[in-house]
């Protein structure tokens, strides 16, 4: 899988998407970064890449001309052109552009899976007031926001989606398992976990988990993980499916 990430800061990359997983994974040639600078796609001597806003205010906003030439350049066309021309290359259909932007829908660990199908992905990194919302008209680009909150450039909430897709792509992660056990695959979060020592300040690891009863230790991770979910991410039960017996426990621990 390939990831493409159009920013006006290259270096921001370079220690943050080498390290850990990410850093294997790209030498085993399990993902493909490409790190493009938006600033090479600009069209005046002064690589010019934003200006201010018609209709006043502060601010900067990034221009359409780099943004098209670069987009250009990494194979994509505008809506028109894709409307019109029959292709059989599924792969280039399966092709997926993102914009980071705080008016972007929010990111979560499904959007991660569904992206985590497609053979690439190239992430705008927005700044300023935002980009010029005609490349918007022209390419077929979704709007994405990590959170409630803005960021100083987009350039952190590409890292945090790179990161969160690409650890579902088989073999970036040791044990595949662990993906599959992680908080959100349910709609809730992660069960609590505990490793040796066995005690630790009066403190017990759970029986339920010492026995090697798997019946029991699903059990008791599945009823964990609900209660921490009810204390601290009580929205996520709201969608989440539980049995009769779940909600009943859950009722008795709330009250």
């Amino acid at each position: 899988m390939k990831f493409e990430i159009i920013t006006l800061f290259p270096d921001y990359f370079s220690l943050s998407l080498s390290q850990s997983l990410l850093g294997k994974a790209v030498n085993k040639e399990l993902i493909e970064l490409n790190i493009v600078d938006l600033r090479d796609f600009a069209v005046d001597k002064h690589n010019t890449v934003d200006d201010a806003p018609y209709g006043g205010g502060g601010g900067m906003v990034l221009k359409i001309e780099p943004l098209d030439n670069c987009l250009k350049s990494l194979g994509y066309k505008h809506k028109h052109q894709n409307d019109s021309a029959v292709s059989s290359d599924e792969a280039v259909k399966n092709d997926k552009i993102i914009l980071t932007s705080a008016a972007g829908k929010s990111f979560d660990h499904n959007q991660a899976i569904k992206y985590s199908l497609t053979n690439k992905i190239t992430i705008i990194c927005g700044h300023y007031l935002g980009v010029d919302e005609r490349i918007i008209d022209l390419y077929d680009i979704e709007e994405i926001s990590i959170g409630d909150y803005i960021l100083t450039g987009g350039e952190p909430a590409a890292a945090v989606m790179v990161d969160a897709v690409a650890r579902l792509i088989p073999k970036v992660l040791g044990n595949f398992q662990s993906a599959l056990g992680d908080s959100y695959m349910d709609d809730i979060v992660g069960t609590p976990c505990y490793t040796r020592p066995e005690e630790y300040e009066s403190r017990k690891v759970p029986p339920e988990l010492l026995g090697g009863d798997h019946k029991k230790i699903m059990k008791f991770r599945r009823q964990s993980a609900l209660k921490k979910c009810s204390q601290n991410r009580p929205d996520l039960l709201k969608k989440a499916e539980l049995s009769t017996d779940e909600l009943k426990m859950l009722n008795l621990h709330i009250n």
